[in-house]
């Protein structure tokens, strides 16, 4: 008898993108004012910069989550993007694959953010 990995059915767990304009207005009303340095300002790069027109994103509470897919799927080929307020940075999570742990993870200061996310974009491709 020969040893047999189980069957996996994998299933996507997957998110409804939403426009970048709803994700500046989620960020905006959320925080009421507290994260308008940081986060509300990627959005916004992200809109102006042309990379609305290639990448999508969805929120979840205070986190941004960008891809490359619509649908987007929270752990495969996803960046989770988070801004620390109380210790003033950015976590920024790379998840290639699902079932896979973490590629990149990085922490920044809070004037770092949009400079390491577009170095980020470079560096995979997108």
């Amino acid at each position: 008898m020969t040893d047999r990995k189980p069957i996996y059915n994998y299933r996507p767990q997957t998110a409804k993108v939403r426009s970048w304009d709803d994700i500046e207005e989620h960020f905006t009303k959320w925080f009421q004012g507290q994260y308008l340095d940081n986060i509300v300002l990627l959005v916004k790069h992200i809109k102006i910069s042309g990379l609305a027109q290639r990448l999508f994103g969805y929120t979840s509470m205070d986190k941004l989550v960008v891809g490359i897919y619509n649908p987007l799927e929270w752990n495969r080929e996803a960046l989770h993007i988070e801004f620390d307020f109380k210790g003033q940075k950015w976590v920024f999570k790379y998840y290639p694959k699902p079932n896979e742990p973490v590629e990149f993870e990085r922490q920044y200061p809070a004037d770092k953010g949009i400079e390491n996310f577009d170095n980020f974009i470079k560096m995979v491709k997108w």
